[in-house]
């Protein structure tokens, strides 16, 4: 066997350390996709995605070239496609559950991008970067996972005041989608019963409140008469409504 004989078998073959890397990121996001479908209800998108990475789990049995390539454009496409749900999530540790599950879905797709490429150029896997990669993500995982279960602990719920518009989040739904408010100072309590993040905005009113997933909070805002729309950051196409001011 000829040296690059040697070198293409290294990297190409399916128990090289990039294929093993490219194989345990697809596994990992179909466990996240898998637990988010258990806490959220079924979503669709993800589970063909889930159907796609076990198709290349497989598919790395036999070969590379391959299940890289599809794998690659599965992760891509994922992360591209949950980007407007998952960015929100990454910027309040406080919602638990939701910004863990995100946190190993990115970083499992970042990997199983970096491992796919790498495949696909014929990197090296002799110097154990692989291994690397895999532990350094691991790591970041952990350090970040912790974080959020300390500011989830601390985090210091809402209590809703005399006074206070109040709403509740359930189902991925705000419970009333027209208010009404008197001009001037106006509060707004929400009580969120799913488990995931939302958000309560207005644009127009430079409003923009965070409440984490299974959590409540309030915010207090000055506004003119008018009809203004609020909305969830995450969920817009779903939840929305509209406050009146007189």
């Amino acid at each position: 066997m000829s040296e690059s004989q040697i070198h293409e078998s290294s990297v190409a073959s399916p128990g090289s350390g990039w294929s093993s890397l490219l194989k345990w990121s697809a596994i990992a996001s179909i466990l996240v996709i898998v637990l988010i479908n258990v806490f959220a209800g079924p979503i669709p998108p993800l589970i063909v995605f889930a159907v796609l990475f076990l198709g290349g789990v497989i598919w790395l049995r036999r070969a590379t070239k391959g299940p890289a390539i599809l794998l690659l454009v599965a992760f891509t496409l994922m992360v591209a496609m949950s980007a407007p749900f998952i960015l929100p999530t990454l910027t309040v540790p406080e919602s638990g559950g939701d910004f863990i599950l995100n946190i190993a879905s990115v970083l499992a797709a970042l990997v199983g991008i970096v491992a796919a490429i790498a495949i696909l150029r014929r990197s090296s896997a002799s110097d154990g970067t692989p291994r690397k990669l895999g532990l350094a993500a691991m790591g970041l995982f952990v350090a970040l996972a912790l974080f959020s279960v300390v500011s989830t602990v601390g985090y210091d719920e809402a209590a809703a005041q005399e006074g206070d518009i109040e709403l509740a989040t359930e189902d991925i739904e705000f419970t009333d989608t027209s208010i009404d408010a008197q001009s001037g100072e106006v509060s707004v309590f929400v009580d969120n019963a799913d488990g995931t993040l939302h958000t309560f905005t207005i644009d127009e009113l430079n409003v923009d409140l965070d409440i984490p997933a299974s959590k409540s909070a309030r915010v207090t805002f000055q506004a003119e008469p008018g009809t203004y729309e609020f909305y969830c950051v995450p969920h817009h196409e779903d939840m929305k409504g509209t406050l009146t001011v007189r």
